[in-house]
C-alpha cells in the first residue's frame, strides 16, 4: 500500500476547491435591448396608438378618450372591460421660436375588423390644446389626440384597427 504524504492530499484538495468557486460564464435570457427614437428637425413620429383598450358590447353606444387626461367615458350599452386607454401621443421637433400647425382628422375615419371586413367609426377627433403652437423657447414638442368611437349593438367581436392621418405643418 502506498501512502500519500499529508501536503499532497491538502494541495489536492485545495485545487478542487478553488475549481469548483469558479463557474463558467452565463449569459442572460433574454438579452437586454437598448433602443432610442431620434428625431430631427422639422419632422414629427408617433410615441403611442390610439387605443379605446376592450370595451364589451350590449346595446351599444360611444366610447371617448380626452386627449388631455387620457381617461375614456362610456355611453350607451357599452362597459370598459379591461387595458388601459390612451389617446394617440405625438413628439415633434421644429427650429426654436417657430410655430408649428397641428392638423388632425375633421371627418370621421372607418376602422376595419382585423380578418373581417366589418367597420367601425371613430369621429369627433380632440386635441390637447391649441392646433397652432407658438414653440418660442424649445426646438421639440408633443401633443396628444382623442377621439370619439361609436359602436353599434350587434357589432362582431374582435379587434378592429385603422389608420389615423395626423400631420404638423412648419411654416
Amino acid at each position: 500500500m502506498r501512502m500519500v504524504s499529508p501536503w499532497a492530499l491538502s494541495s489536492l484538495l485545495l485545487m478542487s476547491f478553488s475549481a469548483a468557486g469558479r463557474a463558467a460564464p452565463v449569459a442572460a435570457s433574454p438579452k437586454a435591448v437598448a433602443q432610442v427614437v431620434l428625431v430631427k428637425p422639422l419632422s414629427l413620429v408617433k410615441l403611442n396608438d390610439m387605443d379605446f383598450a376592450t370595451i364589451g358590447v350590449t346595446t351599444g353606444g360611444t366610447a371617448t378618450i380626452d386627449p388631455i387626461g387620457g381617461t375614456m367615458t362610456v355611453s350607451g350599452g357599452l362597459i370598459h372591460l379591461a387595458g388601459s386607454p390612451s389617446p394617440a401621443r405625438y413628439a415633434g421637433s421644429a427650429v426654436k421660436k417657430n410655430v408649428v400647425n397641428i392638423r388632425i382628422p375633421k371627418q370621421p375615419v372607418q376602422i376595419r375588423r382585423v380578418g373581417g371586413t366589418e367597420t367601425l367609426t371613430v369621429s369627433n377627433f380632440t386635441l390637447d390644446g391649441q392646433d397652432k403652437r407658438d414653440l418660442a423657447g424649445a426646438a421639440y414638442f408633443t401633443f396628444a389626440v382623442g377621439a370619439q368611437i361609436s359602436i353599434p349593438a350587434n357589432t362582431v367581436s374582435g379587434i378592429y384597427s385603422g389608420d389615423i392621418d395626423v400631420t404638423v405643418q412648419y411654416p
